[in-house]
């Protein structure tokens, strides 16, 4: 299967270009945001001996853990894809990887959007007294609330550039043409700046008609040569 994608694919792999497309960072970070928020909560989880300290309620914290380990594995895959999908020759199966790319985004955007409202609401509720003696729960669980949050704003960030694909997939031959180097294009604003056409009525020339040579009689009708005086 793999060698059936690859030759899909054209043109050598530039890491240096991989590496500093925005989507490629915006997922990278997203990654690492969504490690610390299954990981913040899963260690805040185990330090409060197994129970949520999201009000105690087990289904938010299991929400946040769920949503981020998805997430985790989901961006692998579409990290491996960004390397590839510009070069795939066949429009069909770019095409496809877009859409699902751009659903998937949108999906999560979403449903992180509600797991910051969800885990927050039952973290405003929760009562701090159990916590005094173990602070690491509260900084786990406010460290999983803010990258929450920020992973909010990374897949919308992500939404964004998955609709621009969308359309170079679906258009493939929009992208501007850039004007040669040297040449300068004849501006066409207005009449005036048009370059003229001419009939060949203009254009044509009368063919070379040879002189007669002076002789000695016409020399003699001609005035003589201007002399100017001498001051």
């Amino acid at each position: 299967m793999l060698s059936s994608f690859f030759a899909l694919s054209s043109g050598s792999f530039n890491i240096r270009n991989y590496v500093l497309k925005p989507q490629v960072i915006l997922r990278f970070a997203s990654w690492v945001f969504a490690i610390i928020v299954f990981g913040c909560l899963t260690s805040a989880r185990s330090e409060f001996r197994g129970f949520c300290p999201l009000n105690g309620d087990n289904n938010a914290c299991n929400y946040g853990i769920a949503i981020g380990v998805i997430a985790f594995l989901g961006l692998m895959v579409f990290l491996f894809l960004d390397a590839f999908v510009d070069r795939i020759i066949d429009l069909t199966t770019k095409k496809r990887i877009v859409i699902a790319d751009l659903a998937f985004t949108s999906l999560w955007t979403l449903l992180w959007f509600i797991g910051f409202c969800y885990m927050t609401n039952k973290w405003s509720i929760a009562p701090k007294a159990p916590f005094s003696a173990v602070p690491g729960v509260v900084t786990n669980v406010n460290s999983a609330l803010a990258f929450t949050f920020f992973s909010v704003l990374t897949w919308g960030a992500l939404i964004y550039f998955g609709v621009q694909q969308y359309r170079n997939a679906e258009n493939p031959n929009t992208q501007q043409q850039q004007a040669q180097p040297g040449y300068d294009y004849p501006n066409v604003g207005t009449s005036s700046q048009v370059p003229s056409q001419q009939t060949p009525s203009q254009t044509y020339q009368e063919p070379f008609t040879p002189q007669e040579p002076v002789t000695e009689e016409k020399k003699a009708d001609m005035p003589p040569p201007y002399i100017p005086p001498n001051y």
